[in-house]
């Protein structure tokens, strides 16, 4: 049942260290990459779009609007590239929500550990608020440097590469004391005996 959310869990621990020491150690190398990434694609998007619409023979107004929508998607990836200090200024934005959303998650964790009797299932609960808090930090954004924003958001995600640790130790005490009844680690599960 935990099996795969523990496997997943582990490589988004590991992801998320490895991002976070980055953008910790090279924040406007990480700061120009991403912007320049999603440039490309969207200049990508928006040709793409112009040849489906120059190639195709009923111009209707789907197909128009699909047009406009490849002019715009092109024209945008073109600021962003010409721009991309402009654009890096959404980063915390997009980190906050993600933050926010991951927040709600490890919540829902906690009140599943209580489910199954973890007894430090608030920890996970502290856990969910604290991510909360910095999620709802990022999303307003105090901080004025685009570089110090990165490498704060790098230190977020280290913290949370490491709360992810105790994610999985909790629920691997859970999915062992399923597999063996008894006395396993905080968990106690009565054996049900038949009279």
């Amino acid at each position: 049942m935990f099996k795969k959310m523990k496997n997943t869990l582990i490589i988004s621990c590991v992801f998320y260290f490895i991002l976070g020491v980055v953008m910790l150690l090279f924040p406007a190398m990480i700061s120009d990459s991403i912007c320049y990434l999603i440039a490309l694609l969207f200049m990508f998007f928006g040709v793409a779009g112009i040849v489906t619409y120059i190639r195709t023979e009923a111009k209707t107004p789907y197909v128009a609007s699909t047009l406009v929508l490849a002019i715009v998607l092109g024209a945008f990836g073109i600021y962003i590239f010409l721009n991309p200090r402009v654009f890096a200024s959404f980063i915390p934005l997009v980190t906050g929500v993600f933050l926010v959303a991951d927040s709600v998650s490890k919540l829902s964790a906690s009140f599943d550990l209580k489910k199954y009797g973890f007894s430090k299932w608030w920890i996970m609960l502290i856990i969910a608020f604290m991510i909360l808090g910095l999620g709802v930090l990022l999303l307003f954004n105090p901080f004025k440097a685009v570089e110090l924003t990165i490498m704060i958001i790098g230190s977020i995600l280290i913290v949370d590469a490491i709360t992810n640790i105790f994610t999985i130790y909790s629920f691997s005490t859970v999915e062992k004391n399923m597999t063996n009844p008894g006395l396993i680690g905080d968990i106690v599960v009565k054996e049900e005996t038949k009279e």
